[in-house]
């Protein structure tokens, strides 16, 4: 953390004490007093994750009558904009924006889209969920800030109709998740009637999920799009993180706006900030009014990097490398479901990229072998043995042992936005 982090990390600790109840009693439980906070002192500070964040909201609904949190420091009048996640495993839980904070996050999200290649004039194909996503609204109107033209079709337009404004505009760059651009090679071709690589994209911005950052589903994409791929997060909070040329994990591009820590995903402590640690991410909120985060476990697993990029910029830089509710043990190895995509991806064209990781129950912990199918790729002609290559790959790489069933292109499904990795059954045992 530098000088002006930690300045900005004392003015938001002095304003949550000012205008929030609920983090002026948590901040005194910690003892963190009103002076300047040494470095030291960051680990002290509260945590913060998504069931907090559920139980903030749950309880400032039956307390004050809206379901934002105890944590939103503004007030409910002077929101101009509220965001959310999709709620399947609950409430949603709420992203608020005063007016400041629009500004705040439009200039972030410019500067990540401007990081990533994207050019003042470009036309910008928005294939991303619009509905209460993040990565929705907000990037549009980041589009729009720096210069762009948003076409804003969104992942609920629809594959066909995505592909109409793509063949007729032609876009320079497209920004959805990896698993929806690996879903258009397939598509372009039966619904357009043209390979993707026809549609002049020479920008591909994918986040929303891991993936764009390993070299295998990189290639994929690259090979077909004949395009430039960046790995991307951001869109609240202020905070962006892109990948650069080099393609050695995202450089935070907002320091300004968020301070991040990798906590031990088992305790929730923090980790040191050293080259290739492997944690939680976390975020801080550095300059936001309506609902600021506090060292906010996103339950993303990421790994860290310290040592100077390649590319020359400065400054830390993570890889996402899966999120941690969809990780499971097997045998004391932690496997992410997205570790196990890459690794097949690098059979292509064997195989069409798509997997499932089946296991039974909702414990973490698996016995081995663990099920995977695996989608053959459309007329590779895959030999009889690619399930024990794959198998032979898979404990090598990732060190567990998978039973891998092979099954025909097109059998495991696809979805417009982010197509699930992990398939948990009832446990019948």
């Amino acid at each position: 953390m530098d000088h002006n982090q930690l300045r900005a990390l004392s003015a938001q600790l002095s304003y949550l004490r000012e205008f929030s109840p609920w983090y002026r009693q948590r901040l005194r439980e910690a003892g963190i007093g009103t002076a300047e906070l040494p470095p030291a002192e960051i680990a002290a500070l509260p945590r913060f994750d998504k069931h907090q964040h559920r139980l903030s909201q749950e309880a400032s609904l039956r307390e004050l009558g809206h379901p934002y949190g105890l944590h939103l420091c503004a007030d409910p009048g002077s929101l101009r904009a509220v965001h959310a996640t999709s709620g399947t495993s609950g409430m949603p839980t709420y992203y608020t924006f005063t007016e400041a904070d629009l500004r705040t996050n439009d200039e972030a999200v410019a500067a990540g889209l401007a990081a990533a290649g994207v050019r003042p004039g470009d036309a910008v194909l928005h294939a991303y969920a619009l509905s209460m996503f993040v990565g929705g609204v907000p990037w549009v109107r980041g589009i729009q800030a720096l210069g762009a033209a948003a076409l804003p079709i969104g992942a609920e337009g629809g594959t066909a109709r995505l592909l109409q404004f793509a063949t007729t505009i032609r876009p320079r760059v497209l920004c959805c998740t990896p698993s929806f651009a690996e879903h258009l090679i397939e598509r372009a071709p039966q619904v357009a009637g043209v390979e993707v690589g026809e549609l002049g994209i020479e920008l591909l911005i994918c986040g929303g999920e891991a993936g764009a950052g390993d070299p295998a589903v990189r290639a994929i994409l690259e090979n077909a799009y004949g395009a430039e791929v960046r790995d991307v997060q951001g869109g609240a909070w202020g905070h962006f993180a892109v990948s650069c040329e080099a393609q050695d994990g995202m450089h935070l591009v907002t320091p300004e706006n968020v301070l991040l820590e990798a906590l031990d995903p088992e305790t929730g402590e923090p980790l040191p900030l050293e080259h290739g640690t492997i944690g939680n991410l976390a975020l801080t909120s550095l300059r936001w009014e309506a609902g600021p985060v506090l060292r906010y476990d996103m339950a993303d697993t990421a790994r860290f990097l310290t040592e100077p990029c390649a590319c020359g910029r400065p400054g830390l830089r993570y890889q996402l490398l899966g999120r941690t509710d969809d990780m499971i043990i097997v045998n004391g190895v932690n496997v992410h479901p997205s570790a196990v995509r890459d690794v097949v991806a690098s059979f292509h064209p064997e195989v069409s990229g798509v997997i499932r990781v089946v296991v039974e129950g909702q414990e973490p912990r698996v016995s081995p072998p663990v099920d995977v199918q695996v989608e053959v790729g459309p007329g590779s002609g895959a030999d009889g043995d690619l399930a024990a290559r794959i198998e032979g790959r898979l404990r090598d790489a990732l060190r567990f042992r998978a039973r891998v069933e092979i099954v025909e292109p097109g059998s495991l499904g696809r979805s417009d936005h982010k197509t699930p990795l992990l398939l948990r059954t009832e446990n019948t045992r």
